[in-house]
């Protein structure tokens, strides 16, 4: 009986596809368009973070709602710090401004979205060393 030969993904081979799948732009899926160029820009930032064959259309959908709240988010500092942090209602009253708790809100709704991504999660290169050595840390 034979059987499929795997391959390893810790081989030379292995680890250059990875590179190569890394440095290839991720396509945008059918049915999705960013709205500006700065959009594409912070796609390909994104996208660095798995390797092209690594990411599932679902995810790229995602992450597409994701660019758009970093765009989003990328606008505001320089409303906020032309206005400042402090502004007057119209009553006079010195109030928070109201931006803040919209950049707030935005990073929150993104933050929530890359975490169920699994995109803040980054590999340490001494952990596995250290798992088999037995060391405590």
């Amino acid at each position: 009986m034979s059987q499929k030969k795997r391959s390893d993904k810790n081989s030379v081979t292995a680890a250059l596809g990875g590179f190569k799948g890394a440095i290839e732009s991720v396509p945008l899926p059918q049915g999705v368009e960013l709205r500006s160029e700065d959009e594409m820009v912070i796609w390909g930032q994104f996208t660095r973070a798995r390797a092209r064959e690594d990411w599932r259309d679902m995810d790229l959908i995602l992450l597409a709602k994701v660019v758009r709240m970093e765009a989003d988010i990328r606008q505001h500092p320089a409303a906020v710090e032309e206005q400042g942090v402090i502004i007057e209602n119209q009553r006079g009253t010195p109030i928070p401004n109201p931006l803040l708790a919209i950049i707030d809100t935005v990073e929150r709704r993104q933050l929530a979205v890359i975490r169920s991504m699994s995109l803040n999660q980054q590999a340490s290169s001494i952990e596995p060393l250290l798992l088999l050595s037995g060391a405590n840390y």
